[in-house]
């Protein structure tokens, strides 16, 4: 690959990361000040219908953006201890075999995410105090698929270190 497109797709990646670090940002903020709103609407005795339907939507995209931000640096779960029971050529393959085990599972996520996403879509579904429409808590899924395939490739290309050194 040229310099230049190694910068490109560095700053590409950068992008993304900043991207999915602000709206998780965003999200754990929303829940804070959406818990603190509900506790003061309990202590005062006007608790806010509201409230339990943003927690519950912004923890749900919070837990679906931490899925796809945990590969960014091979943070995410990887069972190294049976690795190291099996032969060397196994061990060797490791990192192909968490990678693709992994895309493999973040494309099954995008594909019935989308799925689900249309369904949502389709059926003109809304949610039950706010009545926002549920296809955008939905989204998550698929947009968690998405950053979770970005951030394998990003830590194949930048941090491969990572992954192989937990198998040594």
């Amino acid at each position: 690959m040229v310099k230049d497109e190694k910068g490109k797709l560095k700053r590409f990646f950068q992008v993304i990361n900043n991207i999915t670090d602000t709206v998780a940002s965003l999200t754990a903020m929303t829940i804070f000040v959406v818990v603190i709103w509900q506790i003061f609407g309990r202590l005062i005795g006007k608790p806010a219908p509201w409230t339990e339907e943003v927690t519950r939507f912004a923890f749900i995209w919070l837990i679906y953006l931490g899925i796809g931000i945990g590969y960014r640096k091979a943070e995410s779960a990887r069972v190294t201890l049976l690795l190291k029971l099996l032969p060397k050529f196994i061990q060797k393959g490791s990192v192909w075999i968490y990678s693709l085990a992994s895309i493999g599972f973040f494309v099954f996520m995008l594909i019935y995410g989308i799925e689900f996403l249309s369904q949502q879509i389709n059926t003109s579904e809304k949610s039950s105090v706010l009545l926002l429409p549920m296809w955008i808590i939905g989204l998550c899924m698929p947009a968690s698929a998405i950053i979770g395939i970005l951030n394998i490739i990003q830590s194949l290309l930048y941090d491969r270190a990572l992954i192989q050194e937990e198998v040594k």
